[in-house]
């Protein structure tokens, strides 16, 4: 009897749904947290196009962090529960993992349909923020924990992971491990056709010096951003040192001198040797508004 207690325990006998999926929203948002620590940590390891960190970025965070709870509580509601209703009907915990993939299965048939979505990535998507939430409703259904208890867990096991994200961070900084590094292009491979923005954006570099531009963003002088289309020239600078949150460098550069347009920042290479892009910041660092790193592919 004693061991029936033990297994039932607080959710069987309370028998609420709102019991079925204890602590599965805490592991929810610590996944999300733990995440984005992840892809802070490994940010050396890309190219953030000389923009870095928007400061407007930690403007947000309060209402980030409602909308991690809101998504949290939406997947327990959605996900979640259903899964261990399912599961606690046949009795099994072995069950979980089927229900979960089949209730996944569901929602990315029924996403894919309405907005056109690719069905394996919509799946995956759907399915694997719901792993660790459905495995600790699981784990708290079966050791018959409270909210407090699994608190204490998901906490413990955040935190351990955000320590190692850090620790992680500074090593791949100071070693420079994987590190970006922009490509090293001849000035020959420039000449050519560069769009951006599904061809929104063109630019055409010619061997002579020659340059067409076609929609470039630039900022008008009342302050807002603007097109411009014009002919011109272009001059390859090597070797400038590279802007952004992390020393990527010196990047090769392209200047563009449009007649009809107003000062354009350089042109800074970016991409691999094999997909080689163009990008520009549009924007002053300055400024407490966004800014936006237009970007044109090499056809």
């Amino acid at each position: 009897m004693a061991v029936t207690e033990a297994y039932a325990g607080p959710t069987a006998a309370g028998g609420r749904w709102s019991r079925l999926a204890t602590g599965s929203e805490l592991a929810f948002m610590a996944q999300c947290v733990v995440a984005g620590a992840v892809f802070l940590a490994t940010s050396g390891m890309r190219d953030d196009h000389g923009i870095g960190i928007d400061p407007g970025v930690f403007g947000a965070l309060p209402a980030l962090l409602l909308a991690v709870v809101l998504a949290a509580y939406l997947h327990r509601v959605l996900f979640v529960l259903p899964v261990m209703a399912l599961t606690r009907l046949l009795g099994s915990p072995w069950w979980a993992a089927l229900w979960a993939a089949a209730i996944a299965a569901a929602y990315a048939g029924w996403a894919s349909s309405g907005w056109d979505l690719p069905y394996g990535w919509t799946a995956l998507w759907i399915a694997g923020p719901g792993v660790l939430p459905v495995a600790a409703a699981s784990y708290a259904h079966h050791r018959s924990l409270g909210w407090t208890g699994m608190a204490a867990r998901v906490g413990g096991a955040a935190g351990i992971a955000l320590l190692l994200c850090a620790f992680g961070a500074f090593l791949q900084e100071r070693t420079g491990f994987a590190a970006y590094e922009p490509p090293r292009l001849a000035r020959e491979q420039y000449a050519g056709e560069w769009t951006g923005g599904g061809g929104a954006y063109r630019l055409r570099l010619g061997e002579n010096g020659e340059a067409v531009a076609g929609n470039l963003a630039q900022v008008a002088p009342s302050g807002l951003w603007d097109t411009c289309s014009g002919t011109g020239t272009w001059k390859f600078e090597p070797r400038h040192e590279s802007g952004g949150l992390f020393h990527r460098g010196p990047r090769d550069r392209v200047t563009l001198s449009i007649e009809g347009c107003g000062p354009m920042r350089d042109w800074q290479v970016a991409g691999t040797a094999e997909r080689p892009e163009l990008f520009c910041v549009i924007g002053d660092p300055q400024d407490l508004h966004p800014r936006y790193a237009e970007t044109l592919h090499r056809q």
